[in-house]
Order: C-alpha cells, then sequence, then structure tokens
C-alpha cells in the first residue's frame, strides 16, 4: 500500500514515463510542475496554449522546455478542445488543466462526440497525505457534482475505489460524512449515509467497506469515536471520505490547501483517461502531486 506521496514518487519514478497534455501551458506553476515531472523522467509533457505566452512564462520561472513537444492554440476553448483532441488521438496518456477554467476543460471532455466521457458519472478526487494523519486520506467530490442523489454517491465511491485500490489499497474503508453521526430524517445526507452503508453490508457496492453517517471527526479520529460510543471498522481509519455535496467538500479541501502545507493532489476519474485537475491558483507541489496521482491510474 501506498503510504505517502514519497512512495509514490518512487513508483511513477520507476514505470514507462507517460504523456501529459497541458492544457492552456501557459500558467507558471503547472508549467513549473511539468517540468519537475519530466526531469525526474515520469512524464512527457505536451503543451498546448500561445507559443509566446508559453516561452515568456518559462523563461520566467527559469523552466527549460526545449525539448517539449509544443501545440498551437488560442485562448481557453481551443486550448482546452485541442488538448482533448490530442488525447483522443492517442497522443497523451493523461490530461491536465493549465490556465483554463474548470468549466471550459470539462465542457471539452464531457462533449458526446469529441470528448472523453467514460461509461458512467465523472467525479473529483482529492489524495491528501495529513502528517497528523497515519496514511493517505482520499476525499471526493469538490469540484464536480454539485448535490449528488444517492445513485450518484455511488458511481462517485466507485471512482474513489478505483483510485484507492491503485494505491493499492485492497479493501477501502469509505466514510459517509455529514454533520452529525446519527442518522436525522431532517438531514436527507445522514439517510443517504445509512443506505450506502447497508449497500456495502449486502455487497451491493462490493469489495469495500461503507460506514456512516459520521461526523468529520468520527471518520479520522478514534478518539472521537470512542468518545462518542461509536463501534466501527471504518471510525477513525477512512480511506475514503464522500463529502454530501460540493461545497462541503470544495471548502474542505481548499482549507487544506490554503492554510496548510499538507501534501495533495487533485484529479477527475471516470473518464476514459485521468485528468489532473486542481484549482488554477494552488501550488506547483500540489499541481505535481497530481501528475503523480494521475499518471498511476494509468
Amino acid at each position: 500500500m501506498i503510504s505517502d506521496f514519497k512512495e509514490l514518487e518512487k513508483l511513477a519514478v520507476t514505470n514507462v514515463s507517460k504523456k501529459v497534455v497541458l492544457a492552456m501551458a501557459e500558467e507558471a506553476d503547472a508549467l513549473d510542475a511539468v517540468a519537475k515531472a519530466s526531469a525526474a523522467g515520469i512524464i512527457n509533457p505536451v503543451l498546448v496554449g500561445n507559443i509566446d505566452a508559453i516561452k515568456r512564462t518559462a523563461d520566467e520561472i527559469g523552466v527549460d522546455i526545449t525539448d517539449f513537444e509544443l501545440v498551437p492554440a488560442e485562448g481557453e476553448y481551443e486550448c482546452a478542445a485541442k488538448a482533448v483532441a490530442l488525447i483522443r488521438d492517442g497522443s497523451g496518456d493523461c490530461l491536465m488543466k493549465g490556465k483554463t477554467a474548470t468549466s471550459t476543460i470539462m465542457k471539452a471532455v464531457l462533449d458526446k462526440e469529441t470528448g472523453l466521457r467514460g461509461s458512467g458519472v465523472l467525479s473529483h478526487i482529492a489524495v491528501i497525505n495529513p502528517p497528523t494523519y497515519h496514511k493517505l486520506l482520499i476525499t471526493t467530490d469538490s469540484a464536480l457534482n454539485i448535490a449528488p442523489e444517492l445513485k450518484d454517491k455511488i458511481a462517485i465511491i466507485e471512482n474513489a475505489l478505483t483510485v484507492a485500490r491503485k494505491l493499492g489499497i485492497e479493501t477501502p474503508k469509505v466514510a459517509v460524512v455529514g454533520a452529525v453521526e446519527k442518522v436525522n430524517t431532517a438531514m436527507p445526507a445522514t439517510l443517504d449515509a445509512a443506505i450506502l452503508s447497508k449497500m456495502s453490508d449486502r455487497h451491493q457496492i462490493k469489495n469495500c467497506i461503507i460506514d456512516g453517517p459520521f461526523a468529520l471527526d468520527n471518520a479520522i479520529s478514534q478518539k472521537s469515536c470512542e468518545i462518542k460510543g461509536i463501534e466501527s471498522e471504518v471510525g477513525g481509519d477512512a480511506d475514503i471520505i464522500l463529502f454530501p455535496d460540493i461545497e462541503a467538500a470544495n471548502v474542505f479541501y481548499k482549507s487544506l490547501a490554503y492554510l496548510t502545507d499538507y501534501p495533495m493532489a487533485g484529479l477527475i476519474a471516470g473518464a476514459s483517461v485521468p485528468i489532473i485537475l486542481t484549482s488554477r491558483s494552488d501550488t506547483d507541489m500540489i499541481k505535481y502531486y497530481s501528475i503523480l496521482a494521475a499518471v498511476s491510474l494509468v
């Protein structure tokens, strides 16, 4: 089992280099991240965007892109469409968001005729390495599904399970969280949590252990479970946290991204290829770690 990003980096270095297509590459942190991954032998970057702007950005941050493949495109929409087209043509293994907005690149990804749709729901996965937690923590969904219904939550869990198993977690523990740890008919998220737990018990969602509802503290703190009298295989030992909606997940993700220096990654699962998707204002290291997480799925 991969326990931190250092182990993930070692694994990535030993694998065959993957082609990562960066959409609208004239963004300093993303360009720095792909350069770092290239220098480590992890990826071969394909930079899509305004060539002069890309070169100017590279010069400003001191990155040598001489050996990188450059594909000219202008503006968010053309950059996103051309990057997706390169992936469809087999010229790339992973797609990465650069200066484009999330809505722009996802519109290109979700196009029914020219996009990168998979067979089911797409969802955002964050992989976090808190030094105060005893293993990697996967959270979902902070970027795509706004207010997922029960059927959507099942698909979101399945996507997270795929990532967890790629990280070597054979039977992932999934905590379905909300504001409280008891079922409350006035709080639909707690009802969904109870249903998902029972579905796991009856193997309708296989090869994992799902429990909930949990408040966040119960999901990641054994002490909290003991104090509150919660007996659970998942409580205090979650591998995956399913948040009730995009607002809760996004606030959690960005709180960690901007108030801590925890190593973390962001990507989209469920498409035909892994998609490296972080906030445009995320650090170069978050984007680098996101590359590591994405290439591990190829």
